[in-house]
C-alpha cells in the first residue's frame, strides 16, 4: 500500500515539474486555462454586429414611417352645412283647397314644392368651413339634375308672404341652360346694377363663408344636387350637397291650376 502511494506521489511531482519546465522553455505562451477562446471572440463580434444592425433598422423604420405619414396624410377636408330648398312666395300642393284647410298650419310650415318666380326666388343655403386653420380654396360649383318631369296638371298653388333680404354670396342657377349654369347674382339698386363676386373663395375654420344658390328660369318639375370643387394643400376635392340623397325638389309655376293666398287656408 505504502509503495503504491509513494509511486503516485512521485508521478504527480514529475508532472508538476514537467509543466513548470515547459513554461520556462516558452515563457510567452499563455496558460491553456487562461488563453482566449476563438468561439468566445466570434460570439462577441456577432453580438456587436447585431446591435449595430438593430439600431440601423430601428432608425430606418422610424424615418420611413415619418415619411410615409407625411406622404399619405390627407389634406384638410371641406365641411359643408346645407339647408333648403327655402324661400317664400308660391308653393305647389297636390291636394285641393278643401283638403288643405284641414291641416293649414302643417301646410304652411313644411308642405308643398316651392315655385321660384321673378319676384321671389327659391334657394339652397350652404355654409362652408375648413376642418383646420389651413385655408381651403373653393373653386366652383356644379349642378346635377337628378330628375326632370312635366309640370303637374292638378293640385293647388298657395302664395305666402315674404320678409326682408340679407347680404349673401349669391348665385343664380339657370335651369334653362344645359348644363345648368352657376353665375354670380346681379344686385339691382335704384340707380345701378352690380354683379356679385364669383369663385374662387377662401375658407378656414375661423373664417367660414355662406353661399346662397337661387333657382331661376325653371319650367319643369326638378330634383337637383350641387357639387362644390375645392383645393386643399395642393390636392383637389369635391363635396356634394344633395339633401341626404333626396335631391332638392323645385318646380316651375304650373299653368291653369287654382291659385290662392295663404289666408284662404284659414277660411271656413
Amino acid at each position: 500500500m505504502t509503495t503504491q502511494r509513494n509511486r503516485r506521489a512521485d508521478r504527480s511531482a514529475a508532472l508538476r515539474r514537467a509543466r513548470e519546465s515547459g513554461r520556462e522553455r516558452n515563457p510567452g505562451q499563455p496558460d491553456p486555462d487562461s488563453a482566449p477562446s476563438p468561439w468566445r471572440d466570434k460570439k462577441f463580434l456577432a453580438g456587436g454586429v447585431l446591435t449595430v444592425v438593430t439600431a440601423l433598422i430601428v432608425w430606418a423604420v422610424q424615418s420611413g414611417w415619418g415619411w410615409i405619414q407625411g406622404e399619405s396624410a390627407d389634406p384638410p377636408q371641406l365641411k359643408a352645412y346645407a339647408s333648403g330648398p327655402s324661400g317664400c312666395g308660391a308653393r305647389y300642393l297636390k291636394e285641393s283647397l278643401a283638403e288643405l284647410r284641414k291641416s293649414s298650419e302643417q301646410v304652411r310650415r313644411q308642405g308643398g314644392v316651392l315655385i321660384p318666380t321673378d319676384d321671389n326666388s327659391v334657394s339652397v343655403i350652404a355654409t362652408l368651413q375648413a376642418g383646420t386653420d389651413q385655408a381651403i380654396v373653393v373653386t366652383g360649383a356644379k349642378v346635377s339634375v337628378l330628375s326632370s318631369g312635366s309640370l303637374p296638371g292638378q293640385g293647388t298653388v298657395i302664395h305666402d308672404e315674404c320678409g326682408g333680404g340679407v347680404d349673401e354670396r349669391a348665385f343664380d342657377l339657370d335651369f334653362s341652360q344645359n348644363p345648368v349654369t352657376v353665375k354670380p347674382q346681379i344686385q339691382h339698386t335704384a340707380n345701378s346694377a352690380k354683379t356679385g363676386r364669383d369663385f374662387p373663395f377662401k375658407v378656414s375654420s375661423g373664417d367660414p363663408e355662406q353661399f346662397v344658390f337661387h333657382v331661376a328660369k325653371l319650367r319643369r318639375d326638378v330634383r337637383f344636387a350641387i357639387t362644390l370643387s375645392w383645393v386643399s394643400d395642393g390636392e383637389p376635392g369635391t363635396t356634394r350637397l344633395d339633401n341626404g340623397g333626396r335631391g332638392y325638389h323645385v318646380m316651375g309655376n304650373p299653368q291653369g291650376l287654382p291659385s290662392y293666398p295663404v289666408s284662404a287656408l284659414y277660411k271656413k
